[in-house]
């Protein structure tokens, strides 16, 4: 210490302190430095910065970054690196692009670490745009990216069901930047394409990452399996599992739940068990969601006391019940039309005090209705809004329909136009349901004025709306404003169907008018439209004498 070396020496000795984690220790150093009258640099304060987010005190790091600037130190791209990389260690991340663009203002070019911590932060966030103009710039600074940067944003994309821009920004990685892409990067972009429904090029994509000696993994084959299974392809699905089986990459849990879940919604829940009994052999220990797909496609089958055992011996497991289960079972019991063992387990269900969703609200709702419990399905509306849930279309749609077909128009109504008052966008479909209730009913007049509203609320009544308002003209002995609506139907770009000409057909028919029931048939003949089982299999003289 006599003569006291030089400031590079003691940053060399803080460097190697830091390097090997003794972060508090630095600081000690750095005190001991500043009684013997050593001054610091800009290198010092950089090490101590780095020190400071290393142990997560950020704050500390800005006063440490606030000292450079009042000592006249210039920042430089190492200093902004170590600010950035720990705003991301404590999740800020937009504040880290804040800083990242109050550096790059600075005229100071980024480091390819800071570059790719702000990219990998942004991704985590979902700020894929942000990302992906960040990443644009990089030529400019002369930063290369990593195949993880890359691969994250990829990702990113891929996720928010942006797969071409992924696939454009792979073939400049590939191309442009030179950078030999990893298995993380292919799986990300086969699993977004058979998510997107695009098989074949996940398999091209697949076969050239075999070309190019990468070895698949667990997540690449379970994208393909997913992939194929969800559209029903089981000899495509059964090969690429197979294919894993036999180059020892065992399935994970998810790969088995994928595949029982595809078996369970097609109703397959012979295979789906096998799969389950071979899963558990392994000693894999199916989790919620597997469990979720067996008693969903139980409930599917009518194999309800099935379902109910698996629901029950989930908690033997050791796993917790959440409302997703509930809400499995109680679908199941009201597609199956016991209506009170589903009331029974709702309330079970808020007894355990989980708090029922919208999607329960509504699976009771549509199940009582279908039962002709429409007074019990209000009243759990009603309930539904007293815990502050708000009733969505799906709710109000399973109640209109509920009320209508049992009978309860006026309701009905009056249900349809507190939703306006609600703010709800009602679609055309809701109108359509609403109109047919009313024309059903006898009450033509009604249904007509709300027809006649639709083109107000900027929607286009489509071709159920306009085939239910024909058939009411037709009923009321409207033949000529049925014809009239039938030519404006065309006019405005809706093409009737068969069950619109059919209706067209038997209105006439039903007054008298066979000629004209015969140009209407001509016409269904010359679109080359199937006529209906009913056109071909009434008794009607008259329908036998036209055809």
């Amino acid at each position: 210490m006599n003569p006291l070396p030089s400031i590079d020496t003691f940053n060399h000795l803080l460097s190697l302190t830091s390097q090997i984690r003794c972060y508090s220790s630095v600081f000690t150093l750095y005190q001991r430095m500043k009684l013997m009258g050593i001054r610091p640099s800009i290198v010092t304060f950089t090490i101590l910065i780095n020190c400071c987010c290393r142990l997560n005190q950020i704050d500390y790091g800005f006063g440490v970054f606030c000292e450079i600037l009042k000592r006249g130190y210039d920042p430089d791209s190492i200093t902004y690196t170590c600010l950035i990389k720990g705003l991301c260690l404590e999740g800020r991340i937009l504040a880290a692009h804040e800083q990242f663009g109050k550096m790059t203002e600075s005229e100071i070019v980024p480091t390819d670490v800071a570059c790719g911590s702000v990219i990998s932060g942004l991704c985590r966030i979902g700020e894929v745009g942000l990302a992906l103009e960040l990443q644009k710039k990089t030529d400019d600074w002369n930063c290369n990216l990593s195949v993880v940067s890359y691969g994250l944003i990829i990702d990113t994309l891929c996720k928010s069901g942006l797969v071409d821009e992924a696939l454009s920004l792979f073939s400049q990685m590939i191309s442009y930047s030179k950078i030999v892409p990893n298995v993380v990067v292919y799986s990300s972009l086969i699993n977004g394409l058979c998510k997107a429904g695009r098989l074949n090029e996940a398999m091209g994509l697949f076969h050239n990452m075999s070309n190019r000696g990468i070895s698949a993994n667990t997540i690449t084959y379970s994208s393909l399996i997913h992939g194929f299974s969800q559209r029903g392809l089981w000899k495509e699905a059964k090969r690429y599992y197979d294919e894993m089986v036999d180059k020892g990459i065992f399935p994970t849990v998810v790969t088995y739940s994928i595949l029982i879940d595809s078996l369970a919604k097609e109703g397959k829940m012979g295979e789906a068990g096998k799969l389950l009994g071979e899963m558990i052999k392994l000693g894999k220990e199916p989790n919620i969601v597997t469990y979720n797909s067996m008693m969903s496609g139980l409930c599917l089958t009518g194999r309800l006391e099935e379902a109910q055992m698996l629901f029950d011996l989930m908690v033997d497991k050791g796993l917790k019940h959440d409302e997703h289960n509930f809400t499995v079972l109680i679908n199941g019991y009201c597609k199956n039309f016991r209506l009170d063992d589903a009331m029974q387990l709702f309330k079970k269900m808020k007894q355990k005090g989980l708090k029922p969703t919208k999607v329960t609200h509504a699976t009771l709702v549509d199940g009582l209705c279908r039962n002709g419990r429409d007074r019990t399905a209000m009243s759990l509306l009603l309930e539904m809004q007293s815990v502050g849930l708000s009733p969505n279309e799906v709710v109000y749609g399973a109640m209109l329909d509920g009320l209508l077909k049992n009978g309860y128009v006026d309701e009905a109504v009056e249900l349809f136009q507190s939703m306006e008052g609600k703010g709800f966008k009602i679609n055309i479909q809701t109108y359509s349901l609403v109109i047919d209730g009313l024309c059903k009913a006898g009450k033509f007049e009604d249904a007509r004025k709300l027809f006649l509203e639709i083109s107000d609320k900027g929607l286009a009544p489509n071709v159920v709306t306009y085939t239910i308002m024909i058939n009411g003209m037709c009923k009321e002995g409207m033949l000529f404003e049925a014809e009239t609506l039938m030519f404006e139907m065309e006019k405005n770009g809706c093409t009737p169907d068969t069950i619109t000409y059919y209706t067209i057909i038997k209105g006439f028919l039903g007054g008298g008018d066979v000629k004209k029931a015969a140009e209407f048939l001509q016409k269904l003949r010359e679109r080359n439209f199937p006529p209906t089982r009913p056109l071909l299999s009434t008794r009607k003289p008259r329908i036998a004498k036209l055809s």
